[in-house]
């Protein structure tokens, strides 16, 4: 039996491509932070709750090594992670260190458990939930973009060092998902229209985002594929954007981008 490790599981994203993964006859380890929120889950066919709380590295070493003591895991999900919005003035320190405890560390930590079982079997699959945040640059984004720019900087590191050892290293890319993804600073002081037109820009004419189960069927089909490629835009909104800013260069775009923000009509 094929078996995923997911941080991150117990909502959004994390929860619905576990739920996925489990109708396709996977086993799941779903870890999260609170096991209570993973009930649901665990009443799935072959899904395995673990503890993981990815700003305690005690806890990462701990799980990690028990999950790949018990199963030869096929693929790592790095999922978790939460964002911050507002102008970059307003955040206060001690919240960019804890976004960047998570988002970041948390995530370098997790990998580099797993990344010796992949040299040594020679297969496997590392994916990510990066962001479009971390290809286009937004307001009101400069921590959170700052931080999934550097997971992506991870990914396509990595994905140079295990290449030889055919294992396959994905960053999953959502833009504007329909989750309770947990933003505990979303401070629109000063940029109060830019942020509608930066939501609208992000729904592109959509009366709401994506929901969660687009996602999961992306990242089913990245585990899965067995393709030699880095990027998914995992649903058809943010592939849209993902190819509108791959289609200018950097200063067009930037451009581009100011004016549909801050000189579009109101």
């Amino acid at each position: 039996m094929q078996t995923i490790f997911i941080t991150g599981a117990s909502s959004g994203i994390g929860k619905a491509t576990a739920e996925l993964f489990s109708t396709k006859g996977w086993r799941v380890i779903a870890t999260m932070r609170n096991l209570k929120k993973g009930e649901e889950l665990a009443k799935l066919p072959n899904v395995v709750l673990m503890p993981l709380d990815v700003t305690d590295s005690v806890q990462i070493r701990e799980t990690c090594q028990k999950a790949l003591n018990e199963y030869d895991v096929d693929v790592l999900f790095n999922n978790a992670g939460y964002g911050l919005m507002a102008a970059f003035e307003r955040i206060p320190e001690d919240e960019i260190r804890k976004l960047f405890d998570t988002d970041v560390i948390g995530t370098m930590l997790v990998t580099q458990q797993f990344i010796p079982h992949f040299k040594k079997r020679k297969s496997g699959v590392i994916m990510t939930t990066t962001s479009l945040a971390a290809i286009i640059a937004l307001p009101r984004d400069g921590a959170y973009g700052a931080a999934k720019r550097a997971q992506q900087g991870m990914v396509e590191s990595i994905y140079y060092e295990l290449k030889p050892f055919n294992v396959l290293v994905k960053a999953m890319i959502p833009g504007g998902t329909k989750t309770n993804f947990q933003t505990p600073i979303n401070d629109l002081t000063g940029y109060e229209q830019p942020t509608a037109n930066q939501r609208k820009y992000l729904l592109d004419g959509n009366a709401e985002f994506p929901d969660p189960t687009e996602a999961a069927n992306i990242i089913f089909e990245a585990a899965t594929d067995g393709k030699d490629q880095l990027n998914y835009p995992t649903d058809s909104v943010c592939q849209k954007l993902y190819d509108e800013y791959h289609s200018m260069n950097v200063e067009d775009f930037k451009n581009y981008l100011y004016n549909k923000f801050f000189e579009a009509k109101r």
